[in-house]
């Protein structure tokens, strides 16, 4: 327990730990208790093997039914065949095991692709730790420490383990990772009460915290998982992991394909079996399950693979990193996003905005490019001179203030480092939290100067005089309560305000007290981390997305609503929490009024888990973003978790669905347009495919119906499904993003995955089905009349009826090869010509109508029909693959039998281009121009 630490005493904590705070312990000891509380590391995440990756891809419900899909297509031509087993049978269920095994290698690698990128973030970083061991100081890699190790802290590094501070210069530590405070902690080496709360235990330095100034030596109590952060880490691990919107989307999608391919089995063999020869049921049965697998969506699984490899790999081009990949879609369904402030919508760096000069507000940039006169020379050198911020290496170390400080003084060539060499410091007074000031004695062309900083009020109760306009006058209460309220309009501003003064003439051995005694007033200004601009316009895309952005953040009430309004986030108070205020109000409370909150301030990781869960009781898919330790519950908690991968820890990023390598707000906007776009072409690659698939049963249906033959067989079926489609629908996933997507509030969340595609749908199945048909009927009028008269048959189709059991199902499928040609050149060449419509963007948004965006799918469709083509005249593929016998195409009198069938398959995307634009052209000209003439009124329902 930790409070057994930090109310002893040092001689009881040496004691107790059987340590030596002056040599440490030695290697035979550190040997012993390494091997007694392990390593100081955190806890690693549970690492999934691939093998485990590509086993559970195997066996996702539509990956199952493909299993099925290709035991049948083995199965149905045995029953057909009296059980006799031939090679020709396992072509098909070749194909499909090759599509299945290939859609699992395509998850697997992108998951270990993911888990490497990670990986390399985590070994960007591998901290040291500067340790006194053997009565000697020596650095050694963070993860060796154990508890008793004495360890010196310094500014600009990380805590490398849990310690107590038994020694202390002016120490001040960022623990926001931690407890969410901003502001960085000065330190005790001070026993405390023992019931003292986790975020003010003054004399504990909590591990990967971080130093921003001053220097400490602590005793190591607690290493790896005992440490606090370990213990987030460790509940982390334990989280079970659940489904994705999309995968619960597409499992639903899977179960309804396979009850569908069930009853569509059962329906179509009973009506054949009824309607025809009892005697040939082990036909009708084939010809259900071609059915069956006709409905089948064989090629889905790999195009929603291969289209979210596509958008992530879009997505790590633009700094997110997306460790799951179902996670692009459910980022782009998200329609609340809470983000922390600082660093995302912030530029995570202090700047000088305001001075408070001559008892007026100025801009920081007025005296920039102009000369200086005395007071504001005087006032750029305490700026410098009274900062303890050091740069070391190129690396800048210090309290972000202090930086900021020494950034503006360089805008007017006051360099840090030659500044300090040239005005040599002589003495000085740590800053106190009591006294809330720092003072330093320089030397100045050979005159002691002592320069004062600190809290506007501490300082004024030391000044009696003030500088203006480069006199020194008398400091008078007016003067006081001018300044004071100045600094109080400016922190309304949320800019954190500093004051300067100064003196001379002070001897080195004088008291160090004096130097803060009737000072003169030189000045203030007004800091503040100012909003990225980016942030600014993506804010507006979000909210013009119908996304509500919800500022979450440490900061006080008047800062975060400061910085709301410049983003255009909130504009009133009444949109504003403060921590106190969620602490009082019951959840029901909270549910009545979240909709209209846009900030949440000063609250803590507990405030957090909360905000989501009251978001995700009204029916929110919620973004949560984060850096810290204390972000893991609640990345954890929400739909999707978004950690920052440079100032993010390794619990966020371990906690968190997708990693910002940039930590910038307007980059989960992009995420999200992604995530939308994916979405997008996943359904239209659905409205391709199962549109094309009804067709394709319908048309054999009905043909079944009426002849008692089917027009194709199940290899037919398995090129479209698994070849044709595959490759028109993975171009449909290359398409260029959709902008517009981002300026209309989708409702793709919790929506069905088939919400509005039905009309497209259905557009595609009742026209390719009437081609199909057409396209049937136009072959079997090439079948010579000799064929089927010399049975004694009037027509073709009586012949193909006949119940006379001398007439087998092979002679039926060989006198039907025109009809069985023309409707499979219609199968596979009309979903190639009039796929692109499908991918058609928002026109209505857009106002133009363009039906050429995608120029992979244009080539793959010419590719397509092509192929298709070529293979008719290719004997083995004819022959054994398709089952379609040698054609009288070859024939010269039949030149025109393919180029008409070709006609035909053209005849659906011309009937939707033909409306698309008619409708295009209706809403956005001709309906406007004829309102106008008053030739048509508008109807208000």
């Amino acid at each position: 327990m930790m409070e057994e630490y930090i109310s002893q005493t040092n001689s009881n904590l040496e004691t107790n730990l059987k340590t030596n705070f002056e040599t440490g312990l030695t290697s035979e000891e550190v040997i012993i208790r390494q091997k007694q509380y392990g390593k100081n590391e955190l806890p690693k995440s549970k690492v999934t093997p691939w093998y485990v990756i590509f086993g559970k891809a195997l066996i996702e419900p539509i990956q199952l039914i493909l299993i099925v899909a290709a035991v049948i297509s083995v199965i149905a031509p045995m029953i057909g065949n009296n059980w006799q087993i031939q090679g020709e049978y396992f072509i098909d269920f070749s194909v499909i095991a090759a599509i299945v095994i290939l859609d699992a290698i395509l998850e697997t690698i992108q998951t270990v692709k993911a888990r490497k990128s990670m990986a390399a973030l985590k070994s960007l970083s591998k901290p040291k730790a500067v340790v006194i061991r053997n009565d000697s100081q020596q650095e050694i890699p963070a993860n060796e420490l154990t508890v008793g190790d004495i360890v010196i802290l310094e500014a600009g590094k990380y805590v490398p383990a849990e310690l107590r501070i038994v020694e202390q210069s002016d120490v001040f530590i960022d623990e926001a990772i931690l407890t969410g405070e901003s502001v960085p902690v000065h330190k005790t080496a001070y026993p405390i009460e023992p019931t003292t709360i986790l975020a003010e235990m003054k004399n504990i330095a909590f591990m990967s915290t971080f130093i921003t100034a001053g220097r400490a030596v602590g005793v190591v109590i607690k290493v790896g998982q005992q440490s606090e952060i370990g213990k987030i880490a460790t509940t982390i691990n334990e989280t079970e992991e659940t489904a994705t919107n999309l995968e619960k989307k597409l499992t639903k999608f899977s179960y309804w394909i396979a009850g569908l391919s069930f009853i569509i089995t059962i329906v179509i063999f009973l009506a054949l079996y009824f309607n025809g020869n009892k005697n040939g049921w082990t036909n009708y049965l084939m010809v259900a399950i071609t059915l069956a697998i006709g409905v089948i969506p064989e090629s889905l699984a790999a195009v929603v693979s291969i289209t979210l490899s596509f958008s992530t790999k879009r997505m790590a081009k633009q700094n997110v990193i997306v460790k799951k990949l179902a996670s692009m879609e459910t980022l782009g369904s998200v329609n609340v996003i809470c983000t922390d402030k600082t660093g995302t919508l912030t530029q995570n760096k202090m700047t000088v905005k305001k001075l408070i000069m001559n008892n007026n507000v100025i801009n920081a940039d007025k005296y920039i490019n102009s000369g200086l006169d005395q007071h504001q020379d005087l006032f750029l050198k305490a700026l410098v001179l009274c900062n303890d911020s050091v740069t070391e290496d190129k690396e800048r170390i210090g309290d972000p203030t202090e930086l900021a400080l020494v950034d503006y003084a360089e805008l007017f060539a006051y360099d840090e480092q030659d500044s300090r060499d040239k005005w040599e410091r002589i003495d000085e007074v740590p800053f106190d939290s009591e006294r809330k000031l720092m003072s330093t004695l320089n030397l100045i062309e050979g005159v002691s100067t002592t320069f004062t900083k600190g809290a506007l009020d501490s300082l004024l109760e030391r000044c009696d005089r003030i500088m203006i306009q480069n006199e020194i006058l008398r400091l008078t209460k007016q003067d006081k309560a001018l300044l004071l309220k100045l600094a109080d309009n400016l922190s309304a501003q949320a800019l954190r305000v500093l004051a300067f003064a100064y003196n001379t003439n002070f001897d080195d051995e004088q008291d160090p007290e004096a130097l803060e005694k009737n000072l003169i007033f030189l000045g203030s200004v007004g800091m503040i981390d100012p909003v990225r601009l980016s942030a600014i316009e993506a804010v507006k895309k979000a909210h013009a997305a119908g996304i509500k952005v919800v500022m979450i953040t440490g900061d006080h009430a008047t800062t975060a609503l400061a910085i709301a309004k410049e983003l255009d986030l909130a504009y009133s108070e009444y949109e504003v929490i403060s921590s106190e205020q969620l602490n009082e109000m019951t959840d029901e409370q909270l549910i009545r009024i979240v909709d209209n909150i846009k900030v949440f301030a000063r609250v803590n990781p507990e405030h957090k888990v909360r905000i989501v869960n009251i978001l995700q009781q009204k029916d929110y898919l919620v973004s949560m973003t984060g850096d810290g330790v204390n972000d893991a519950p609640s990345l954890v908690k929400a739909d999707i978790g978004v950690a920052m991968g440079i100032t993010g820890t390794d619990v966020a990023k371990q906690a968190a669905d997708v990693i910002l390598t940039d930590d910038n707000f307007e980059t989960i906007i992009k995420g999200v347009n992604e995530g939308r776009n994916v979405y997008q072409k996943i359904r239209r690659a659905i409205t391709f495919v199962i549109g094309v698939n009804l067709a394709n049963v319908l048309s054999i249906f009905i043909l079944s119906l009426i002849n008692h033959v089917s027009p194709v067989e199940a290899t037919d079926i398995l090129w479209m499904n698994l070849v044709i489609e595959s490759i028109l629908a993975i171009c449909i996933g290359m398409a260029d993003n959709d902008d517009t997507l981002m300026t209309i509030k989708l409702v793709q969340g919790k929506s069905p995955l088939f919400r509005n595609i039905w009309g497209p749908m259905i557009r595609i199945t009742i026209l390719t089905t009437s081609v199909c048909i057409g396209a049937y009927y136009f072959g079997m009028s090439f079948v010579p009349a000799q064929a089927y008269e010399a049975y004694g048959y009037q027509t073709v189709f009586d012949f193909l009826r006949s119940s006379d059991p001398n007439i087998t199902i092979e002679m039926k499928l060989q006198i039907s090869d025109f009809g069985r040609t023309g409707i499979f050149i219609a199968l596979t060449c009309a979903p190639s010509m009039f796929v692109n419509t499908v991918t058609l963007t928002n026109w209505k948004i857009k106002k133009r109508f363009n039906p050429i965006i995608n120029r992979p799918l244009i080539y793959a469709a010419i590719g397509a029909v092509l192929l298709n083509i070529i293979i008719l005249f290719i004997p083995w593929i004819n022959n054994k693959v398709l089952n379609l016998n040698d054609l009288e195409v070859y024939n010269l009198n039949n030149w025109y039998f393919i180029p008409a069938c070709l006609a035909m398959a053209m005849i659906p995307v011309t009937i939707i281009v033909i409306t698309d634009a008619c409708h295009f052209w209706w809403h956005h000209g001709l309906k406007q121009h004829l309102q106008k003439l008053g030739k048509v009124k508008i109807r208000k329902l």
